[in-house]
């Protein structure tokens, strides 16, 4: 009778717990870069044990990624964009942009791009396992919708892989890498979402039907 209120109320608690390791895995990872920030350390930092994190990680490996596809799933309101296809064009790119560029801009990625540039000699395979985990899963994303909107008719995308890339290339431009380089600061909301409107009318407009 009370194994289920039991596990119900552990749930929670576990919770939390994956809560404060991903919390405390941000702060070091951007701290102390992939290979110093252990999985001790970690666990010390979230005040559970190191089994603790394996229960809920396979490795630190898999702790990256399950940060990286947090920050995005903070920002992205499907990481399927297919999903938004019911919007119509203009009104799912607008979403995807405008997340896209809150994610690009967060303080917190900024940070880890920049641990990333700074140690891709040391840790290649993060930089390629942040990539696979991140950008590349994004990119796809988009390929998937401008498909479903080829094939709709709703758009004429000939090469999805190369219109996707355009798209987060004309979204990002000079500002970001000027904000990686700390010789910039980050466009308010009024900038961001000039910017959003402008890259998205141009977008469609250079693949609108014939």
């Amino acid at each position: 009778m009370n194994a289920t209120p039991s596990r119900l109320l552990g749930r929670p608690k576990d919770m939390e717990k994956r809560a404060a390791i991903l919390a405390a895995a941000s702060q070091l990872f951007l701290e102390l870069g992939f290979e110093r920030a252990t999985v001790d350390r970690i666990a010390q930092a979230a005040g559970v044990s190191k089994l603790t994190v394996y229960s809920h990680f396979a490795d630190k490996e898999g702790l990256f990624v399950a940060l990286i596809g947090c920050k995005c799933d903070e920002h992205f309101e499907a990481r399927e964009f297919v999903d938004l296809a019911p919007l119509g064009a203009r009104e799912a790119l607008r979403r995807i942009a405008t997340s896209f560029l809150n994610l690009m801009f967060h303080p917190d990625v900024i940070a880890l791009h920049r641990v990333l540039m700074t140690s891709a000699s040391a840790e290649t395979h993060m930089n390629e396992v942040f990539w696979e985990a991140g950008p590349a899963l994004t990119l796809a994303a988009l390929v998937r919708l401008l498909e479903h909107f080829d094939a709709a008719g709703v758009l004429r995308v000939a090469r999805p892989p190369r219109a996707a890339d355009q798209f987060f290339s004309m979204l990002k431009g000079s500002e970001h890498l000027r904000v990686l380089l700390d010789v910039g600061v980050p466009p308010d909301g009024a900038a961001l979402a000039e910017l959003v409107e402008d890259t998205v009318t141009m977008f469609l407009r250079a693949y609108a039907p014939d």
